[in-house]
């Protein structure tokens, strides 16, 4: 068992929690893909069209019953979110 905040989890939930912050950060990548081309900053679209999908491949390469795996990719890509959010990145709400 891992031990942190997500111990008490059981294998569905701590799944849904991973594909979920999967979906949060697509969100937040989409957002800025948005911001980026309303600038006309191209090379920036084309970084966060790339990470957006290396970020689907990564959570499609995570097992069902991986926990230690999900709850890495949950906590780097919450960090992830938090530091588009100090670019001041606009979510759609």
């Amino acid at each position: 068992m891992v031990s942190n905040e997500y111990e008490d989890y059981s294998d569905t939930v701590l799944y849904d929690v991973f594909y979920e912050a999967g979906t949060m950060l697509g969100g937040w990548l989409v957002a800025a893909k948005r911001e980026a081309l309303a600038r006309g900053n191209t090379a920036a679209v084309a970084e966060y069209e790339a990470e957006h999908i290396a970020m689907l491949d990564e959570r499609d390469d995570v097992g069902v019953f991986d926990r230690v795996a999900q709850i890495a990719k949950i906590e780097q890509w919450h960090v992830r979110c938090a530091e588009l959010d100090a670019q001041k990145v606009l979510v759609a709400s």
